[in-house]
């Protein structure tokens, strides 16, 4: 008697979800890659342009480009890790030896405010819960910051004390969407405490202070 055969099926794999276009994917993926114990790099390349490469060990990134280049609506962001050994240079190329001043590496923080208050269009960023109080915990170098006297201003009044978004737009005399994009990414650069709403996700560890605040 033949014997019958029967085909196996394998089911598709999903694909993985589409991450949110422009700044937010961004935002998103370097606070995940922030919380996580094995040193990254994250690189981003905004469509037409170079790519952006952060090193979340050092604390610095590289780009082609002065910040006065950074796009405000840069369309797709392409997203893409890798792990760092440990003792690899972030940067490493070819001539790393000869020239490594060139991978040295620009202060993060600048970037990673453009990035935050241009991410997730003025609402609340994916990791922070409605409900939420912050405060400041350690001043940002205002000198390297592309800020206007009006984020300046939001971000001194957030040193005031634990207050929820709301709250600290009406002590900043700005609108709640001002308010939001400055605590959005204050929040992605490490800057600052929070006491969590009941059922809030934790915040990712912030780096190590240089400057805290007096009486935080």
């Amino acid at each position: 008697m033949a014997e019958t055969q029967h085909e196996t099926t394998i089911a598709p794999v999903p694909a993985p979800p589409t991450a949110p276009p422009g700044w937010t994917g961004a935002a998103m993926a370097i606070h995940a890659v922030r919380r996580m114990p094995t040193p990254m790099v994250v690189t981003l390349q905004p469509e037409g342009l170079e790519p952006m490469q952060i090193d979340m060990r050092g604390y610095v990134y590289q780009w082609a480009r002065p910040l006065a280049d950074f796009p405000d609506d840069p369309g797709p962001v392409a997203i893409s890790t890798r792990a760092i050994r440990d003792a690899e240079p972030a940067f490493a190329g070819d001539d790393f030896v000869d020239h490594p001043p060139a991978f040295a590496g620009s202060s993060l923080e600048p970037l990673l405010w453009l990035i935050g208050t241009r991410a997730f269009s003025g609402g609340r960023a994916s990791w922070l819960r409605s409900g939420d109080r912050y405060r400041l915990y350690r001043w940002p170098d205002f000198s390297l910051l592309p800020v206007t006297d009006q984020e300046q201003g939001i971000v001194k009044a957030s040193a005031a004390g634990f207050m929820v978004v709301e709250k600290l737009a009406q002590r900043a005399r700005v609108e709640v969407e001002a308010a939001q994009r400055v605590v959005n990414a204050l929040s992605l650069m490490g800057l600052l405490r929070r006491h969590a709403a009941r059922g809030a996700a934790p915040d990712a560890p912030p780096p190590p202070p240089t400057g805290g605040i007096p009486g935080a």
